[in-house]
């Protein structure tokens, strides 16, 4: 696979200055997005918080690409970084919604093949050559707009935290997984979506997400979810695989304000939120059903697209706790959340109350 930087299998991926290059070509919402995915697979680390759970964390990423085409629309790209007990499951359950490839990384290079009834149907092939087979277009390069990649804000992500905290994982867990989604797909197709983490839990598989950002404020607080985002997880939905959408609540109102906060302030923690709902499809529903808002091209992937969402109260979701909170306790909260038990519902008095009533300063703006 050819990548901005050479050859896939010619990159010195264990080069932390190359992985800065790298990641320099996502948004910076993108990179510090990661940082925040990062704490909370530490929260989820000691989940369940009791021993009445089995859980099961699949060790992969998925992509789902929307072909637009009237056949075979939507298809799913599995990367396995090492399997494990539950791949065989969301494979198959997969099958009830959408056309899965597995993707391997051998040799330098990503490979892939189709999946039916659990099973390859052919023997891997580069995944480059596989995707201009299911292209019905030239590959066309990737590209972010300038406008939504601040390189500061980047810098302060990758060097302040994710290079550390990743170390000699960073190829596996951060680099390759931006090759595969920039240079081995979007390429080809231009409405893609990553889901978060994949976990079997008491038999059951659960999407979890974890989105950064803070509520808008009419009448009453909401968040938004796109369009796209959101059909795709009602389809998920219909696969058996149930969604946890989870926020980490910025105690900054602003856009302008990364993730590096919660580490050059650390009181910010005790402001920042943790909050999550179950979306299955009585929820979904409700939010199709709403009114249709319009985004700001800087939600989009590469910041020249605006994009249609839906909306969903603040109410609706429970909170899980503030992220100075021990991990325990907020994983506790989790597992009430998944289960249907009573929860502390989230209330707009709540979320205003941690809004911080000053921006912060230069060091942590970037």
């Amino acid at each position: 696979m050819q990548t901005p930087w050479g050859e896939l299998k010619r990159l010195d991926l264990e080069n932390h200055e190359l992985a800065a290059e790298i990641l320099s070509a996502d948004k910076h919402q993108l990179v510090e997005g990661l940082v925040v995915e990062s704490l909370f697979d530490q929260i989820v680390a000691v989940f369940p918080a009791d021993a009445g759970s089995t859980v099961i964390p699949l060790d992969i990423e998925s992509i789902v690409v929307d072909t637009k085409r009237d056949k075979e629309r939507l298809l799913i790209f599995v990367w396995v970084r090492n399997p494990g007990a539950g791949l065989g499951r969301y494979l198959k359950a997969l099958e009830n919604g959408f056309v899965p490839y597995l993707v391997t990384f051998e040799a330098g290079d990503f490979k892939a093949c189709r999946i039916s009834n659990g099973r390859r149907q052919a023997p891997p092939q580069l995944l480059h050559e596989l995707m201009q087979e299911l292209s019905p277009a030239a590959a066309t390069p990737f590209v972010v707009d300038s406008k939504v990649k601040d390189s500061n804000r980047q810098r302060q992500s990758f060097w302040g935290f994710i290079s550390n905290f990743h170390k000699e994982e960073l190829a596996k867990r951060i680099v390759l997984p931006r090759i595969l989604i920039n240079c081995g797909i979007q390429p080809y197709f231009r409405a893609v979506w990553n889901l978060d983490r994949i976990f079997l839990i008491d038999g059951t598989l659960w999407l979890f997400e974890i989105k950064h950002k803070f509520p808008m404020s009419r009448d009453h607080l909401s968040f938004g979810i796109n369009d796209g985002e959101l059909a795709m997880l009602n389809l998920l939905g219909q696969c058996g695989i149930r969604c946890l959408h989870t926020i980490l609540v910025k105690p900054f109102w602003s856009k302008d304000i990364g993730s590096m906060y919660l580490f050059n302030d650390l009181s910010m923690r005790a402001r920042a939120g943790l909050i999550a709902t179950v979306l299955d499809d009585k929820a979904i529903s409700k939010m199709m059903g709403g009114r249709t808002g319009r985004s700001g091209a800087h939600t989009s992937i590469t910041g020249l697209s605006s994009l249609s969402f839906k909306q969903i109260a603040a109410v609706d979701f429970a909170a899980l706790g503030l992220l100075s909170d021990p991990h325990g306790v907020l994983s506790r909260s989790i597992t009430s959340v998944i289960r249907g038990l009573p929860t502390t519902p989230v209330t707009d008095e709540w979320l205003l109350g941690l809004k911080a009533s000053e921006l912060p300063g230069a060091s942590v703006r970037g």
